[in-house]
């Protein structure tokens, strides 16, 4: 009995002190994880935060490159200013068109893109490869060959149209097509992305659903609209947010194909925010339109972050 008393603590002082032992294994790996992220952590911080919170803090002053003084502290009258403007609504009316336009384009079209690639046919692979090229294309390239198509004297879209007899087009000089001449070649370069997104849903989501409505004789457009759109929810709600804040800080293809016109049709808020800081020289003002543009992004993130948790 003693000698069975005397083997019990033995055990039990030897499982305390491995427990123990594992908890302290436990707590200096985790100090030497954080201890290794630590200089990411200030590179990021260095390059992203470092530079907002600089932003954020001329948004309350009324530095101007101009006149390159002593900044002053003159709290929200900059931004009074700056919401007072008509170009500033006008910025967030043309980068609300756009990012709804490419929005709705790119997750139709990649959704339907998505949708032929996940079937099985000769050379399935290879599709799935080749549909990417875009995404892989310089952005300034993008533009310039885009450019180039919109040409309205010796583009090749006008080119073909005229041979269909149809009317050409002064697709970049006419301010009812300039903005739509954007969203088709973002259309056409980041359409694959969305794609790609939901076709690693699709090939991801379970097959059992799929043949039980088959066997109880559902159509094709039924299991679609009450199975696979269902479940890929919040992969396309996904590839909406990320998509969302890229469009919302295209640069590249404005600069180059319109540069912000004609007039003022094309001018989004982030073009907004280069012409007034690097042209007018207004870094405040310019910090303002930078931190709306920030809050506009962060809220999407939060509203598809949220959304994608409650599913």
């Amino acid at each position: 009995m003693q000698d069975t008393t005397a083997s019990q603590v033995q055990t039990l002082s030897t499982g305390r002190r491995l427990s123990w032992q594992r908890r302290t294994v436990r707590f200096v790996d985790r100090q030497v994880f954080l201890l290794l992220l630590l200089p990411a952590f200030l590179i990021l911080f260095a390059t992203t935060f470092g530079p907002f919170l600089w932003s954020m803090g001329l948004s309350f002053t009324d530095f101007n490159l101009a006149n390159p003084g002593i900044a002053k502290f003159v709290g929200l009258d900059t931004y009074s200013r700056v919401l007072a403007s008509k170009s500033t609504w006008n910025a967030l009316f043309n980068t609300l068109y756009m990012v709804v336009g490419i929005l709705v384009i790119e997750t139709l079209l990649g959704l339907a893109l998505a949708l032929l690639l996940a079937r099985q046919f000769p050379g399935v692979r290879i599709a799935r490869s080749l549909f990417l090229i875009p995404l892989m294309t310089p952005p300034i390239v993008v533009a310039l060959t885009w450019r180039m198509l919109f040409n309205a004297r010796f583009g090749y879209i006008n080119y073909f149209m005229g041979l269909a007899g149809l009317p050409q087009l002064d697709w970049l000089g006419d301010p009812a097509w300039a903005m739509p001449s954007l969203i088709i070649s973002d259309v056409w370069v980041a359409t694959p992305f969305v794609a790609s997104i939901v076709l690693a849903g699709l090939l991801s989501l379970p097959e059992e659903p799929f043949e039980a409505a088959t066997v109880d004789g559902a159509s094709p457009l039924q299991i679609f609209w009450n199975i696979t759109l269902p479940l890929l929810r919040p992969v396309l709600v996904l590839a909406i947010m990320f998509r969302s804040i890229d469009a919302f800080r295209k640069f590249e293809s404005i600069q180059i194909m319109t540069g912000g016109g004609p007039g003022d049709v094309t001018m989004t808020v982030n073009f907004l925010v280069y012409n007034t800081g690097f042209l007018f020289l207004r870094l405040a003002d310019a910090s303002v339109l930078a931190v709306i543009m920030v809050v506009l992004m962060f809220s999407i993130v939060v509203a598809c972050v949220e959304w994608i948790e409650r599913e």
